[in-house]
């Protein structure tokens, strides 16, 4: 099994339980994150540490992602699996796959690339090499079948890792630690990659201080991803209200009036949890300018892909000032037209995602699948 992100490792470790249940003589290991490790798979490097995103910050640790892959690689010729199961991470995972082909190794893989919106020359090599495609999208099944991937809807991981017992909002803030009254009640998402969190976070504290001229009670919440310290959050005052908590903290985002989230699976949660939002995103101005080529689609965060509309504003690059923040959460908070527009959005995109069982469980129930006379 290999995952490189944080979600992925989460995802993965689902599946990894459900494997052990239904097969607790397996053996499984890779590289993943503590996820993994703690569902019981041998993880011999923690590829999530070093997680990346974007043309530019790929090409400066290439040296080292080339060494994380030719360990792979040498762990396919060595220990010959019966099974590749690779999750997400495809700038890495797919040259892998090709890799394992090539050894005779079967591939699975789950969290499709999102051909659908950009790289869809990436549509011939999926077909060459991966023996089942695991997709989380609704809409996803019908695109690669079409294109003659044996893809299968397993429905998506959130709906089942999103599982949390709901409180008030006095309830929730007293759990966690949150003092005074304090609204609004803002969730902050930089990201959970050091390199998103340089260039997203700045402008979190600079609107942060913006929004306390007009609202002086405003607090601030982060989910802290496991392995980030207070020193990848700098340039906090010790007047500024930010209260750290440890990641995901579903019941007390839930409660939260308004939420800046960086774009990727932390959108799809926070709509989940129908708190409104904006979506923040920056990376190197050469990584935006090759995604700007090759996008296909008119919205990058997930929340306005599945509503098929631009449902929560979206602040790319050069838009995501402090100003902008500041006047796309003026507007949530003071206009009630946009929250409701927003979670009547949400609702619709939560049920788009019903699916009659847990995505690990159908994800380990197409492993064993694959596995056939070999378990």
């Amino acid at each position: 099994m290999i995952a490189g992100e944080v979600s992925g490792d989460i995802h993965a470790a689902g599946v990894i339980r459900q494997l052990r249940i239904k097969n607790s003589k397996l053996k499984i290991f890779g590289m993943g994150g503590p996820q993994m490790a703690e569902a019981g798979m041998e993880v011999r490097e923690d590829l999530t540490r070093q997680a990346l995103i974007g043309f530019w910050e790929v090409l400066k640790h290439y040296p080292w992602i080339k060494k994380r892959f030719d360990q792979c690689v040498f762990w396919l010729e060595r220990d010959k699996p019966d099974l590749l199961f690779l999750v997400d991470y495809p700038g890495f995972n797919l040259r892998l796959a090709r890799k394992a082909r090539q050894l005779g190794i079967p591939v699975c893989y789950y969290v499709a690339p999102q051909v659908w919106a950009w790289h869809k020359s990436r549509v011939t090599l999926i077909r060459q090499v991966v023996q089942k495609l695991l997709v989380i999208l609704p809409f996803e099944e019908d695109f690669f079948l079409k294109e003659n991937i044996p893809a299968v809807y397993v429905g998506h991981p959130l709906a089942e890792e999103m599982s949390f017992k709901k409180l008030s909002r006095s309830q929730a803030m007293k759990t966690y630690g949150v003092e005074g009254e304090r609204f609004p009640l803002v969730s902050v998402m930089p990201g959970s990659r050091k390199g998103e969190i340089q260039k997203i976070w700045p402008v979190y504290i600079e609107t942060s201080r913006l929004l306390r001229q007009k609202y002086p009670d405003a607090g601030f919440i982060v989910p802290q991803p496991a392995g980030l310290t207070w020193a990848d959050y700098p340039g906090l005052r010790p007047e500024d209200p930010f209260f750290f908590v440890k990641a995901p903290a579903y019941d007390l985002r839930e409660v939260c009036d308004l939420a800046w989230v960086k774009s990727g699976t932390g959108t799809l949660e926070t709509a989940l949890l129908k708190t409104p939002m904006t979506v923040v995103y920056r990376v190197s101005s050469f990584s935006a300018f090759l995604a700007k080529r090759f996008l296909t689609i008119p919205y990058v965060s997930l929340v306005n892909i599945l509503a098929k509309k631009g449902l929560v504003s979206e602040l790319l690059q050069e838009k995501a000032t402090a100003g902008a923040l500041l006047k796309d959460t003026l507007s949530i908070l003071e206009n009630p037209k946009i929250r409701k527009a927003q979670s009547k959005g949400f609702e619709a995109i939560q049920k788009s995602l019903v699916h009659s069982s847990k995505a690990s469980k159908n994800v380990a129930g197409e492993i064993l699948k694959l596995l056939g006379g070999t378990v």
